[in-house]
């Protein structure tokens, strides 16, 4: 049995933009993104934005293309970036306690060169979340 850990938010946590890019690394140490990913507008989905799609852009990683979109949180939803609150040996049996060193509502998702859409397992989130939401939420009381 295992007990939950917690998550705890600094008032002055910084907003950061964030990238969810179809990769693994071992590495966990600083690196100079803004240096080698520099994602563009996506001219192959200009059409389809005329027609209402969201506007998608382009990168690459380590030459593999990526395409990518925005995705804004729901309403009452908060994304972290966090580390652990502590070093040292943590207790199996009670989850580890965390911090928030950066915060954001939107965040970029990236596909191996296929354009984004709505069918993908980032807007599906989104939406399970909202809906979700919808179904457990809060009901006013009854007059």
């Amino acid at each position: 049995e295992m007990e939950g850990g917690g998550l705890s938010v600094p008032a002055s946590v910084e907003q950061a933009a964030v990238h969810a890019i179809p990769c693994k690394t071992t590495f966990t140490g600083p690196a100079k993104v803004s240096s080698y990913f520099r994602p563009q507008p996506d001219s192959r989905n200009a059409a389809a934005q005329q027609d209402g799609a969201a506007p998608t852009q382009i990168a690459a990683f380590r030459g593999r293309t990526l395409r990518g979109a925005e995705i804004i949180l729901p309403e009452g939803f908060s994304g972290y970036a966090v580390r652990p609150a502590h070093k040292g040996p943590q207790d199996p049996k009670i989850g580890e306690d965390i911090e928030a060193v950066r915060q954001f509502s939107q965040m970029t998702y990236w596909n191996h060169d296929t354009t984004p859409g709505p069918l993908d397992e980032m807007p599906q989130l989104i939406e399970w979340a909202t809906l979700s939401g919808v179904l457990h939420g809060a009901r006013p009381a009854d007059p």
